[in-house]
């Protein structure tokens, strides 16, 4: 039998002439490859060597510039006049004393330490007449320095002693293995390297920089896959990236060449002109001779790539072009379906039936989805309806529901051309095209003002679909926190309202913290409630008025709810009832509503409270307003009261005592105990404690005079006594307040 072409394929069609256009220019271009791909071969290998080369010669300069900057570093130090004059001091004195000046050079160490370009592990000033270190952590006897926190194989503490005799100016040290060895446990410091530079002016002054070497390693050298050795005019290894490598290894090289090849491998070598040091690293010849054929397979297989790519498309093109009718057809046939994506036709008449089809089946799909939003909206809402159209509510197989719920910021929805419903649509909008992307048969609509539910016709919804859309909404959790919570598996649709309410039931778990949260299991914890001693606490606390006191309780109750980890709604609920408490004590010490936040605005900014932070501010907020107008109302001005107040402001360090001031103002005791407690809301005793504590806190702030001074010069015996009563009043011990003061100054 005869084979008979095609019509089109014949050489006078169209067709025929397009597709032998196309594959002429093929041709052409791949004869044009091909003599390149013969041309460079040859510079290939060349370019490789060349290429470690400059890669070596970069690191070297990256490593010089670094030991360079580093030394200039500490040289600026010394020329620093504050500094030297706090070192001076220091040198002359024991590691206990000089506490002002140890903060002042901590703050020139930390700002240093600070900068992560820098690769500083740690600065340390050694002192030879005290034997002791200065550094980031505090100071400590230099035999606990480098015996415990900076413990070295090859630097022995007599070691460091020993480079006070040196008669160098600065030291590159070889690098080490350094660790903590501290109350029987150990943690590795890495490898460092270690500069010594002494002091200019002061011999008995050592500056100790501790170079990270790994992270030097890791951005200084350009090639991590290929070792790096560093080694100084006498051969001695300062560091080696690969344990493999030695020093001993490497080849002696002649004159000013860069490189040679030697036991399989290729060595490039730079010499540093500031340290004098040699920088070697080993390339495998197998190495570059694997990426040469691999290269090589990659251009021919790109070749051979793009000359198929070219003859699909060339065929392609002519039946395109040769076809406009039945490009047409085409064009309608792709646009019945709203499955993938449309093919744009380049003839405009084409373009405009497809897109006029696509619009009408869009306008189509639209409606069918909001058709079956209503239906299971009024599942939900348990309304019967009778559409025929809304039948695909009754179905047969597994779904899963997933919840997402909306808590906006109060300060997001006052913020101007801010619409809450505009956002909510926004948001469903997107969740809805991002599992349309995922799995074709969802259902995303809206059910509440801050309720966006999601109904997945699969097994299970799995993570690799839910964190993505974790990722975009954290990106918001500025203005509105999210909450995604996921049924489990149902298959028959009179289970819809059981999955629903499941999922509800899990959004209810949701942690008092900023970032959205993706719930799966319900997890049963205790409520935490406050014992009757914490409420007495809390009262006593709001009668004190002491507002650092407060601030301490209320940061114990967060972190126990923390601890205890309390959901959202328990932490609302936690937060009203402790505002409700301190209103209550303020009103029964004769403060009036008003003055007070009212029940609905409680309710509403508990309802706010969405992180433990939020909750902290708004307890401080009423805990506080509460103690402040009790202490107002206390406050008005009496003659007895005012003596009392003026005598005592006067007589601090004197035995006063309740029966002395009744005495004074010939009145009784029992009469003044109850007039004053009545008068200021507070017992005589409390009230003459809190009187001598404040006074304390600010005689505290004068560090010459000892504690138990200041507890004579108030009138407490005891200094036991005065301890326990500043901490009962300021809620920490003296000494801590003296530590928290000098910090914050």
């Amino acid at each position: 039998m005869r084979f008979v072409w095609p019509e089109k394929w014949k050489f006078r069609t169209l067709f025929a002439r397009l597709l032998a256009s196309f594959l002429a220019i093929i041709v052409l271009l791949a004869a044009f490859n091909f003599g390149s791909f013969l041309y460079l071969k040859s510079k290939i290998h060349d370019e490789i060597v060349k290429y470690n080369g400059l890669n070596m010669k970069h690191t070297a300069e990256s490593y010089e510039n670094h030991f360079k900057l580093t030394l200039d570093m500490m040289l600026s130090l010394n020329q620093n006049s504050d500094l030297s004059a706090n070192l001076n001091v220091l040198r002359q004195l024991s590691e206990q004393a000089g506490y002002d000046k140890t903060v002042k050079v901590h703050t020139e160490i930390n700002t240093l330490l600070a900068n992560p370009l820098l690769y500083y592990e740690n600065i340390l000033f050694y002192f030879k007449n005290g034997d002791y270190v200065l550094e980031k952590e505090g100071t400590s006897e230099a035999k606990d320095t480098f015996g415990k926190f900076y413990v070295s194989p090859d630097y022995k503490p007599e070691f460091w002693r020993q480079q006070f005799d040196g008669s160098y100016v600065y030291r590159i040290l070889p690098a080490s293995q350094f660790s903590q060895s501290y109350m029987n446990s150990g943690k590795s410091l890495g490898h460092l390297i270690p500069v010594v530079l002494k002091n200019s002016m002061h011999r008995d002054l050592l500056f100790i920089v501790m170079l990270d070497s790994n992270r030097m390693a890791r951005t200084l050298h350009y090639s991590l896959e290929n070792p790096l050795l560093i080694v100084d005019d006498q051969g001695q290894l300062i560091f080696s990236s690969d344990s493999r490598a030695a020093a001993g290894q490497l080849p002696s090289f002649t004159g000013d060449s860069s490189s040679l090849t030697q036991n399989g491998y290729y060595y490039f070598q730079e010499k540093g002109k500031f340290t004098g040091f040699r920088y070697v690293t080993m390339v495998p010849i197998q190495s570059i001779s694997s990426e040469l054929l691999r290269l090589n397979l990659i251009l021919i297989t790109l070749l051979a790539v793009t000359i198929a790519i070219s003859l699909m498309t060339s065929i392609w093109l002519s039946v395109r072009l040769n076809t406009p009718v039945q490009r047409l057809i085409q064009a309608v046939g792709q646009y019945q379906s709203l499955d993938g994506p449309p093919n744009p036709s380049g003839i405009r008449e084409f373009q405009l039936i497809g897109e006029q089809i696509r619009r009408m089946h869009q306008d189509l799909s639209d409606k069918s989805s909001l058709l079956r939003s209503y239906a299971f909206t009024d599942k939900l809402k348990q309304i019967r309806t009778n559409h025929d159209e809304l039948k695909d509510v009754a179905f047969h197989r597994p779904f899963v529901v997933i919840l997402f719920r909306l808590e906006f910021f109060s300060g997001f929805l006052d913020m101007p051309h801010m619409n809450r419903e505009r956002v909510t649509y926004f948001i469903r909008e997107y969740i809805q095209t991002h599992f349309s992307q995922i799995h074709e048969d969802n259902l995303t609509f809206q059910i509440d003002k801050d309720q966006i539910l999601s109904l997945i016709f699969h097994e299970e919804a799995p993570d690799e679909w839910l964190l993505p859309l974790k990722a975009v909404f954290d990106n918001d959790k500025d203005w509105c926190l999210f909450t995604m919570a996921v049924s489990s598996s149902y298959r028959e649709a009179s289970d819809f309202v059981l999955a629903y309410e499941e999922a509800l039931k899990l959004a209810e778990g949701r942690m008092p913290y900023a970032e959205t949260q993706l719930i799966r299991v319900a997890a049963q914890r205790p409520l935490y409630r406050l014992t009757a001693m914490q409420q007495e606490e809390l009262q006593t606390k709001i009668r004190a008025g002491n507002a650092e006191s407060l601030r301490e309780w209320i940061r114990e109750q967060l972190e126990n709810l923390q601890s205890s980890e309390q959901t959202t709604s328990d932490l609302q609920r936690f937060v009203r009832h402790a505002a409700e408490l301190a209103m209550k004590e303020a009103e029964s010490a004769g403060v009036k509503t008003e003055e007070l936040p009212g029940e609905a605005e409680l309710l509403t900014q508990t309802g706010q409270c969405h992180t433990y932070e939020q909750a902290r501010l708004l307890l401080e907020h009423v805990l506080l307003l509460c103690a402040q107008t009790m202490m107002a109302k206390n406050e008005n001005k009496d003659p007895v009261i005012e003596f009392v107040k003026d005598y005592l402001d006067q007589h601090l360090s004197e035995d006063v005592s309740l029966d002395l001031m009744a005495d004074k103002l010939n009145l009784s005791r029992g009469y003044l105990s109850t007039y004053f407690k009545d008068k200021t809301g507070m017992n005589f005793s409390d009230y003459l404690h809190r009187v001598r504590i404040r006074k304390a806190q600010s005689l505290l702030l004068d560090l010459e005079l000892k504690i138990h001074e200041i507890a004579l010069e108030l009138g407490y015996q005891n200094v036991n006594s005065f301890i326990r009563m500043f901490k009962r009043y300021a809620g920490v011990t003296p000494g801590e307040y003296r530590k928290q003061q000098s910090g914050h100054s």
